[in-house]
Order: C-alpha cells, then structure tokens, then sequence
C-alpha cells in the first residue's frame, strides 16, 4: 500500500507559529520580523512546535561535532577587537571610563560571528542608561573569565546588565531560566523523538514526494551548546533552581570539562571554548529568601556559590540615575519623573521598616510612568494600576496617600 503523498513536495523548513512563514531557524525570524518575542516565550506559547528545521538540526549537530573536535585540536580561533570602554559605552569622556594613570580602559569587542551565533547577540537599548560601576564588574568577568553572580531585589537590572554588556561587546548571549521543575537534561541536552522528511518516488505516479518519519537523536541543551561555541551563559534565577539540580554546573564553574553521561560517543564530553563565559542572577545570595517575596527559592549548597568568583548584590539605582531611566524608558518629563523616584524610594524605606509588605521596582515604575502619561500626566491612576492594585488593602491605602502627597 503506498503513502499518501501530499500535494507539493516540502520545502524542509518548519512553519512559525506567530504568522506562518517557513523558515529553518525560529530564532533567527523572531529576531528580524517579531523582536518582541524570545525564544524562552516561544517555547512556553508553543512547547511542541520544533525550532530548528531538520537540516538545520543536522547543520547544528556537524557543526558541534566540528566545534568540538577544533577546540580539543586547540584550532579554535578568538576574534576580538580591543576598544575603549567609553567608546563602546558611548559614556563621554568621564572617569569611570579609564584607569589609575587616566589612561583609557581598554575592553573586547568580538567580531566574525556566523548567522547562528549573531542571532544570539542582543540587540542594544539606546535608551538603557548604565550604572557604570556594575558594567566593570560584568565586564571583569567576561574579560578574565571569572564567574559573576548578581543578586538582589526584582527590577534592579541584574539581567539587563548582562545582556545590554553583551549587546555592546557583540557577545552571543544565552539566558536559560531556572524553575523548581528545571532538569539536569534541560540544561546539558537529551534523546527527543524527531520528524524526519524523506523524499522517495509515488510508484504509482513516479513523482517525487515527501513522507514522513521520526527517528531519536540527541539534542544538546543550551550549556553544551554555549560552552562549543564560546557564548555568554546566562543562568537566569539561579536560586529557584532545586541544589541537586546546579550541581551539574559546579565543574564547569571550575572550567572543566562538561561530562553528559547520556549522550553519544561523540559528544559525551564537551570542553569549553576559551570564550565560553558563565554569569548567574538570582533574588538571594543562596542563604534562602529573608524578606518574604520571592516564594519557590531554594537553601542552596554553599561548595556551588564559594565557585561564584565574582558576587556582587545589586541595589536600587541612585535617585538621579533612577530619574533618568524613568525620563529615557516611559518618557516622564523630569520634574514627575523625580516625584515617581521619591515615592519608590518612600515605599523602599517602608518595607524594609516592616511598615509595609511589598516593594516596588524600577520596572513597575516605568510601567507606572507609561500609564501615566497615557492617562495625561495622571501618575497617581498610573501607580495605582502598575503597582498599588496587587497590594494588600491596608498596604494600598498607606502607598495611595503617599501618591497622593505628590501628585494630588
């Protein structure tokens, strides 16, 4: 009995769930015609929809083998241009930007990147404003190959400094969050059953057609592939992460090799290219969550984080610079934008007082900003919506006359 042939011999890419284009790389698309999207929200809206085509996986798959065989064959290649950080940063001539002897500082930007890898560097916010001294403690790490680990409050930028690091310094960055259902296979790459298109002849017709089969091969996961080809890893919400879990990372926090007990031959044991950099977020510094916001963080094993070389907790900005974000990313005028500081800043100080049982992030403010302008200058209803509504009700009744102490 023959197949069913369908009406047109396949093209071989896969369709994008978002508006129907046939692409070989989901990646790739979302970056050029849907930035609004990541990969990680892609994956959530559409868990069963492939993201490589199938010779897309089998390019990936020769060249991970290829990678892997370049970098213990010591033929792997850095391609790196060294630029002033103020230039690169585009900051003006300001002391942070040099040295001691006041001579410039002097960072790597990476160039020569293939279609794969320049999907993978984040496109820059020229409106994101900088706190400059945690873009030399990012970019120590990635220039000495130190682990980092940036921890704190939500909405202080921990992950955006990473990634807007990157965006300038032309880094591919990897972000992979980390759940309590996050697994040791999700991290360093699993068996999956595959659809495989195959052309062969219609005997009744002769004509060529498609028909489909699976086969099971190993996809590796977004360690392996960041330590092969030299990106930025991002371990995002490190601390939700279940300890059994991270102890996969800790010879990789030690810059040995990635041993996957589970996969081919061919790829069981993955040494990192000498560009391959490991960064970490989290809400906690690993000794559970002292305030009471952040449920699902984990107690987590002391021997992992003492592999953390670089541990910095990241505060609230500075009013004048929070100002600025305010006036850069919802487009406040800076008298408001200032009033919106300080009663963040009140309901700071009030939480960590006990006076209150939540506190608010430069995120939630911008979006308070952005309502409020849409509601003509109405920044209390702007604050109300964005923030106040998800507080208790005597906690909301306390922040509402606050809003109301500074904008009526």
């Amino acid at each position: 009995m023959n197949t069913p042939a369908p009406a047109a011999l396949s093209d071989g890419k896969i369709e994008c769930l978002l508006d129907g284009a046939r692409v070989h790389v989901i990646q790739a698309h979302l970056k050029t015609h849907h930035p609004e999207w990541t990969v990680e929200r892609y994956r959530a809206t559409y868990p069963d929809a492939p993201l490589l085509s199938p010779a897309a996986e089998k390019r990936q798959k020769e060249r991970l083998v290829e990678q892997k065989k370049a970098a213990e064959d010591g033929a792997v290649t850095q391609l790196v241009d060294k630029m002033p950080l103020a230039a690169v940063f585009e900051t003006g001539d300001v002391p942070a930007t040099k040295n001691k002897r006041g001579e410039p500082i002097l960072i790597s930007v990476m160039k020569g990147h293939d279609a794969e890898a320049l999907a993978l560097v984040p496109d820059i916010d020229p409106n994101y404003v900088f706190n400059l001294d945690l873009v030399k403690t990012a970019l120590m790490g990635l220039e000495m190959g130190m682990n980092v680990y940036f921890w704190g409050f939500h909405g202080t930028g921990k992950t955006t400094a990473f990634e807007q690091v990157c965006a300038r310094t032309k880094r591919p960055f990897m972000r992979v969050q980390h759940t309590a259902n996050t697994e040791e296979a999700h991290i360093v790459g699993q068996y999956v059953v595959q659809a495989v298109e195959r052309v062969t002849k219609n005997q009744t017709t002769g004509e060529d057609v498609a028909v489909l089969s699976t086969e099971t091969v190993f996809q590796p996961g977004p360690l392996t592939i960041a330590m092969l080809n030299g990106y930025v890893y991002c371990a995002d919400e490190y601390d939700f992460a279940l300890p059994s879990v991270l102890s996969v990372y800790q010879p990789i926090l030690e810059g040995k090799a990635l041993f996957i007990k589970d996969a081919p031959p061919d790829m069981r044991v993955i040494r990192p290219h000498k560009n391959f950099r490991f960064v970490a977020t989290g809400n906690t510094n690993g000794g559970g969550d002292e305030t009471g916001l952040y449920q699902g963080t984990q107690i987590q094993n002391a021997a992992n984080y003492s592999r953390m070389h670089i541990v910095e907790e990241v505060p609230y900005m500075e009013p004048d610079v929070e100002t600025a974000v305010i006036v850069s990313q919802a487009r406040v005028k800076k008298d408001d934008a200032a009033k919106l500081v300080k009663f963040a800043n009140d309901i700071r100080e009030a939480f960590k007082g006990g006076r209150i049982g939540m506190t608010i992030s430069p995120r939630e403010l911008i979006t308070a900003g952005r309502l409020g302008v849409m509601r003509g200058a109405d920044y209390s209803a702007g604050l109300r919506q964005g923030f106040m509504n998800r507080m208790s009700r005597v906690d909301r009744e306390a922040a509402s006359q606050l809003a109301q102490r500074y904008f009526g």
